[in-house]
Parts: C-alpha cells; sequence; structure tokens
C-alpha cells in the first residue's frame, strides 16, 4: 500500500479541547487521559461484550431474577426511543438540559425489556452495533468539539461526559457475568480490566465532589486500579496484585502499600479474581459471605469506612446496597474480621 508524507498537525488539545498553552484542568480521573486511549479501552470492552452476546440462548433464564439473556442484552443495547448516548452528548454540548429528577430505572427497565420481547438475537445483535457506533461517534464529539469534560446527567450526580462513557464498560462487564447461565463464555480480561477502572474511577469522582480527600484501590491477582480524591479532583492509576507492604525509600508507592516505606497500608479491596470484585460491587455475591472465604480481603478497614458518607449522600451509587451491607456488617465485627484475614 502507497504511503505519502503527512503535513505537519498542531498539538493535540486535551481531553476536554483545552487549548495547547492553557493551563491545565483539575485532573479528572480516567477523563483526563487521552482521548485515544479512552475510546480504544471502551470500544475494546463492547466488543468483547457482543462477542458474548453472540454465543448466548436469548430464552434461556439470565443471572438476574425473572431476567432473561435477551432481556439483559436489551437493557443494554440501543434503541431508537432510548438514545442515551445521543443525550448525553447534547447535553455536554449544552444544547439539552439534564433531567431534573433520576431516572426511575426499575420502570425504564421494565418499559425498554417489554418493548423488545420478541426481539431476534440477530436484532439484539444489530441494536448492540448501533449502540457501538454512537459509542465512537460520542467519543469523537468529546475530542473534536472539546466537550469532554463538560459535565452531563447521571443517576449519582454530574459526572464529565467522559466519565459516563467510561462508566459503561462497568455495567458491560457485570451483565457479561449474567449471562453465563445462558450459554456465554466468562468475560475476557480486557473487558473485566475495563469495568474494574470505570468503578474506581466513579468512586474517585464522588469522593472529589463531595469534597473526600481520600486514596483507595481495587486490587486483584493480575492488577487493578486506584484512586485518589481531593476536593479539587481525582486521578486513577494501576494497581499491582502483588504489591509489597513496603515500598524502598523514595521509590514509587505501589497500590496498597504506604508510600516511602513502611506504615500503615491505604484503604484497598483484594480480591481472588475480577469476576469476585465486580459480583461484590453490583450487589450479586454477599460481602460478608465472600470476606469469611477469604475471597475478599481489605486492607486498612478504618480507611475503608471513611469512605461510607458516600453512601449517605449517593444512594443511587452502583453497588451501594452492596457496600452499605459491608460496611454495616463490618462495623460490628471488624476486629473479628481484620484476625481472619491475619
Amino acid at each position: 500500500m502507497a504511503t505519502t508524507a503527512r503535513q505537519h498537525q498542531p498539538p493535540e488539545p486535551s481531553p476536554a479541547g483545552r487549548p495547547p498553552g492553557a493551563l491545565p484542568d483539575p485532573p479528572r480521573g480516567a477523563a483526563s487521559t487521552p482521548v485515544a486511549d479512552q475510546r480504544s479501552r471502551a470500544l475494546a470492552a463492547w466488543d468483547a461484550f457482543r462477542d458474548i452476546a453472540v454465543a448466548i440462548d436469548p430464552d434461556a433464564p439470565s443471572r438476574l431474577p425473572g431476567w432473561t439473556g435477551r432481556d439483559v442484552v436489551v437493557h443494554l443495547a440501543s434503541w431508537p426511543e432510548e438514545p442515551l448516548l445521543a443525550r448525553l452528548v447534547d447535553e455536554a454540548r449544552g444544547t439539552r438540559s439534564a433531567a431534573e429528577r433520576p431516572l426511575d430505572t426499575d420502570a425504564a427497565n421494565a418499559a425498554l425489556t417489554a418493548a423488545h420481547a420478541d426481539a431476534t438475537h440477530a436484532d439484539l445483535l444489530a441494536a448492540l452495533d448501533d449502540g457501538r457506533a454512537r459509542l465512537d461517534a460520542a467519543y469523537a464529539a468529546a475530542a473534536d468539539e472539546g466537550i469532554g469534560l463538560a459535565p452531563t446527567g447521571s443517576q449519582v450526580g454530574p459526572v464529565p461526559l467522559l466519565t459516563q462513557l467510561g462508566a459503561i464498560a462497568y455495567e458491560l462487564a457485570v451483565h457479561a457475568a449474567d449471562l453465563v447461565p445462558c450459554g456465554a463464555p466468562p468475560a475476557p480480561a480486557e473487558l473485566a480490566d475495563a469495568g474494574l477502572l470505570a468503578l474506581a474511577d466513579t468512586a474517585g469522582a464522588l469522593a472529589a465532589r463531595h469534597g473526600l480527600t481520600a486514596r483507595a484501590a481495587l486490587v486483584v491477582p493480575s492488577g487493578g486500579w486506584s484512586f485518589t480524591a481531593a476536593k479539587d479532583g481525582w486521578s486513577i492509576a494501576p494497581a499491582h496484585g502483588s504489591a509489597p507492604k513496603t515500598t524502598p525509600q523514595n521509590a514509587p508507592a505501589a497500590a496498597g502499600t504506604a508510600p516511602n516505606g513502611p506504615g500503615p497500608r491505604y484503604p484497598a479491596v483484594r480480591a481472588a479474581s475480577p469476576a469476585v470484585l465486580l459480583d461484590a460491587s453490583a450487589g450479586r455475591r454477599a460481602v460478608p459471605t465472600l470476606l469469611l472465604k477469604r475471597e475478599l480481603k481489605l486492607d486498612n478497614i478504618a480507611g475503608l469506612l471513611a469512605l461510607a458518607p458516600l453512601l449517605d449522600h449517593v444512594p443511587g451509587i452502583p453497588g451501594g446496597p452492596a457496600l452499605k451491607i459491608a460496611v454495616t456488617w463490618l462495623g460490628g465485627v471488624g476486629r473479628a474480621v481484620a484476625r481472619l484475614q491475619g
């Protein structure tokens, strides 16, 4: 294939479209990383979920009580009457106002699944393809129009457009496991990792918005993600599944360890696998049982409990019920848990 020399291109703007040379924006987690990287990760997660959807029996019961495989895919796909991604882009552009009150998700899901109860397998895959195209277009708008960090409405309050787009991977990863009883294979590593990143990123966003100075990590054997939040923003970083308890002087701190030498670990949730951590966060498996079986372990319990105010501010946070159970349970038997994990 012949190639030609490319003309000089101006420096790429920031994810928010900030002109080169301008003062930097406060960190906004994953949304502050190059849009091309975010897009690549998001589309890979979407493609992985579509491959999973190809393998299912749409009529088989899913892991969710009362939901078939068809219902799960309908809930995630793109349909003409529910153009979520188009709405988010319009909100970021300022051409549409966010809803005044959070969506009643149970009612919306019931209406959507009922409307597409007769969708064929081919219909489901076509709707997923449409969703992918809309997701790609949303990332293009974020990069080309400089609206990546513009606020959009969500179930947990206003968050940047790019944060919302990245959070879709969490839903895909959790629902991929819901489809296993329908014949789906386990979620591949890129989908599970994108889901964990979205979970850490959203937690950091919420902590920053509520003025919490917090640091925590979601750690699995293959790695994971951590967030650091303050009142003016938040950042994310890869975690390390086999982090030591101490770090050499002046070396970068590994996730779950105190920086620059011995000391208490900063808060971390360690899981036997990404699936365990995703299930725990989504309320699919009981947190106390996972702790007792040592499939889930906690570093710095007091630090984790300090994040509990988020649940009071944002009762609709994904995984909130599971976290609230964990907080309540640990509040009474924290010492016993520490002994079990020692």
